[in-house]
């Protein structure tokens, strides 16, 4: 019996390092609403580079695109825009962290689509 405690001890021990290490958080403690904002923002983001990946591949094929570009471009000044207002009002330092980075990864996104 002690052997079966044991084993679920260290097993629980290691998955709730596993997931702190990569989530940077605990399993039990909920993300806040600030962060499920960022976290959806770049959620579209996400969609958005596959959109424009997609309709690179598309042109590639000799295929007009034009029509398939519009979309992500919007979608990105889109969130660029909805980030500059929220930031300011984020209060919790994770959401302005998840905010900063993702600022960072369109900024680089937009200047790698030029």
């Amino acid at each position: 019996m002690k052997r079966i405690l044991t084993v679920f001890l260290v097993v629980a021990g290691l998955f709730t390092g596993a997931y702190y290490f990569t989530t940077g958080r605990l399993p039990w403690v909920a993300l806040s609403q600030e962060e499920q904002q960022v976290i959806a923002l770049g959620e579209e983001f996400q969609r958005a580079r596959q959109q424009w990946q997609a309709a690179g591949r598309t042109q590639a094929l000799g295929v007009d695109a034009s029509s398939q570009i519009e979309a992500p471009l919007a979608t990105l000044d889109r969130l660029d825009q909805e980030l500059a207002d929220l930031t300011p009002q984020l209060k919790s330092t994770e959401a302005k962290n998840r905010a900063t980075i993702l600022r960072r990864e369109i900024a680089a996104f937009k200047s790698e689509m030029r």
